[in-house]
């Protein structure tokens, strides 16, 4: 055996000691933190919003643990959780690990936090709850995770990023939006979701009234200070921001009437039922099993435009995971099937893009929810691989030039529509470094 003995000055063995103990240290802070030893971050480049990047990744949610339906917020000192799920098509398991970004009101970056302003814990965390799929004709493994932990909490308020990553956190699979509320003296008080006042709108959109009661706080220059923004069914694509109160009245600002909160009142969504693959619902022409798996065919979706309003039970654009064909878990006893859309259109659209909007898309306009013209069929088309449940859904004509998506053209607008608008108040103390969330309030056009 040979062995190998080197000398080294006395000073130098200090010097490489000290190095040793530095190594050591570092390699073991690594170790507790979950951190790559090579300082690998996640990508500033990724888009603030809801995106999967996996191929393989579907059916992404996230929520308040226990309310399935409801938006991804909770309270900063109430203890409550999120729970987020998704599939991967894949029988191979993964090891997904997960970390968060802080965000601005209007979803940038918050580029003067470091990590350690807005994380409690460790910089990232693992997603270790799984279990793979059962009696379904589509393999696939459940990945869901419950957080905030005792490893990784928000520390401040604000908008957050949800981001999951492979390994590398340059690897990222998918992003989500979340929001995190802190208790504040400021109340959101007479909120209301009604038919708009002005004579050119009455009868095709919606207004949403309220008033900011500030109670006690000190807000040195509230028109810089306080950021509104209004959203409808849990859409951030039309969201309405930049909203300036119509009167100052001492401790208060009051939005009534103002034409900043105006929203078209659009149509009930359109929706179908695959919760069972053995017989046809309402909206299904007809179901077929093949070398592909399950395909399901909806009947053809007419214009609205100019019809009648007709009010409908929906569920305002969100997606309910579920398998009533004998399954107790449909987590992992949901299948899979193609299912086929398709909207009668004389000729393309001229300027524009049509578009399946909903949570069946994550409520993204890209090549995932765009259809194609079929000019044999006349018409829009689109195959999505969905999982078993109840969805609903609108059409949406996406302008070339500005990039918004209008239902109007497809869907038409009536003031009846049953929406739910949300009313988020950020604050920005003078000096601050980011936008706090102060006060949320939820409200519906039926009360």
């Amino acid at each position: 055996m040979l062995h190998l003995h080197l000398n080294y000055p006395d000073d130098h063995m200090t010097s490489l000691k000290s190095f040793s103990k530095t190594a050591i240290l570092f390699l073991f802070l690594v170790m507790i933190s979950g951190m790559n030893p090579a300082g690998a971050q996640v990508p500033d480049r990724l888009p603030n919003e809801n995106r999967v990047y996996g191929k393989k990744i579907k059916t992404v949610l996230l929520f308040k643990e226990g309310f399935e339906m409801s938006a991804p917020v909770i309270n900063l000192s109430a203890g409550e959780q999120l729970k987020l799920s998704f599939d991967e098509l894949d029988p191979d398991l993964k090891h997904y690990r997960y970390t968060i970004r802080h965000c601005e009101a209007d979803w940038s970056t918050s580029a003067e936090l470091m990590l350690t302003d807005y994380i409690d814990g460790f910089q990232d965390d693992a997603i270790n709850d799984f279990a793979y799929s059962f009696n379904t004709t589509t393999n696939y493994i459940h990945y869901s995770l419950v957080f905030p932990t005792i490893h990784l909490r928000p520390r401040i308020s604000g908008n957050y990023i949800l981001i999951v990553y492979l390994d590398d956190p340059a690897n990222v699979v998918l992003t989500w939006r979340f929001m995190v509320l802190e208790n504040s003296a400021l109340s959101i008080v007479g909120g209301n979701a009604r038919q708009a006042n002005n004579v050119n709108d009455h009868f095709t959109r919606q207004q949403v009234d309220f008033t900011l009661e500030f109670g006690g706080m000190t807000v040195n220059d509230p028109a810089r200070e306080i950021k509104v923004v209004i959203t409808q069914n849990d859409r951030w694509d039309n969201a309405i921001r930049g909203i300036v109160p119509r009167f100052a009245r001492g401790t208060s600002f009051d939005y009534t009437d103002s034409p900043q909160t105006l929203f078209n009142g659009g149509n009930e969504f359109r929706s179908f039922d695959t919760k069972s693959l053995l017989y046809q619902t309402e909206r299904i022409r007809r179901i077929e099993y093949g070398n592909s798996g399950y395909n399901v065919w909806l009947l053809d979706d007419p214009k609205r435009t100019f019809k009648n309003y007709v009010t409908d039970k929906e569920i305002n654009g969100r997606k309910l995971i579920k398998n009533e064909d004998h399954a107790e878990n449909s987590d992992v006893e949901a299948d899979y099937a193609w299912i086929h859309f398709f909207l009668p259109f004389e000729a393309p659209v001229a300027n524009g893009q049509i578009h399946i909007l909903g949570a069946l898309t994550d409520w993204q306009l890209n090549d995932s929810s765009r259809m194609n013209y079929d000019y044999q069929r006349r018409g829009y088309e689109k195959t999505l691989f969905l999982k078993q449940g109840y969805y609903n859904y609108i059409y949406v004509i996406k302008d070339n030039r500005t990039g918004r998506a209008d239902e109007s053209l497809i869907e038409g607008n009536h003031w009846e529509t049953e929406n739910e608008y949300t009313i988020w108040v950020y604050y920005h103390p003078t000096g601050a470094l980011f936008d706090h969330l102060i006060a949320t309030q939820d409200l519906n056009t039926y009360k």
